[in-house]
């Protein structure tokens, strides 16, 4: 189980330098790996950010409808984890995401 944490890390860090598109299925290969681990503040956290960030680089592609549900999914998996960087995120991103639809 340690071994596809890792995996799915490397997935979500190195997502960040990828662009939109690349990034988008790195992201949702590592969500697959982690959805094989058993739930754990851990897990949930990994789950929570790789999310929060696919909800970003959807967004950033114009896919809305797509960026809104992996944001919901994010937000819930932070909620849980209890982990308050990525909560941190997810209220930050719940902000963005507020001021674009009433903007």
């Amino acid at each position: 189980m340690q071994r596809l944490l890792d995996q799915a890390a490397i997935l979500i860090r190195d997502a960040r330098e990828l662009p939109p598109e690349q990034a988008v299925g790195s992201l949702r290969e590592s969500v697959g790996l982690l959805e094989a681990v058993r739930p754990s503040k851990e897990r949930d956290g990994m789950m929570a950010l790789a999310y929060l960030r696919l909800a970003q680089m959807q967004r950033q592609l114009g896919k809305r409808q797509e960026a809104e549900r992996a944001f919901m999914l994010g937000y819930s998996y932070a909620r849980s984890s209890r982990e308050e960087r990525v909560r941190r995120l997810a209220e930050r991103l719940g902000q963005e995401f507020t001021n674009s639809v009433q903007g």
